[in-house]
């Protein structure tokens, strides 16, 4: 399981998904992505109590190709 967070998300906060890490498997790969915010996420504009981004769109499309990659090639990937 790949779980990818924003560190400037208001919504789905660091704090929250840290509370929540028990809901996932033990071996869930976790990756934050620094500046990102929860509208980093999608292409759907600002939300009320989201933070403010502080990368760009293509700085974020390269994080979770990026961090898509180094899950897809992690050994047993496809056991998870």
């Amino acid at each position: 399981m790949l779980s990818l967070a924003g560190s400037e998300d208001g919504l789905s906060t660091p704090a929250k998904i840290a509370d929540a890490r028990g809901n996932l498997p033990e071996d869930a790969f976790m990756v934050e992505i620094d500046g990102a915010s929860h509208a980093s996420f999608g292409d759907y504009g600002a939300q009320d109590g989201d933070g403010t981004p502080l990368i760009s769109d293509a700085a974020m499309d390269l994080a979770v190709t990026e961090s898509v990659a180094e899950f897809v090639g992690t050994e047993g990937v496809g056991s998870r």
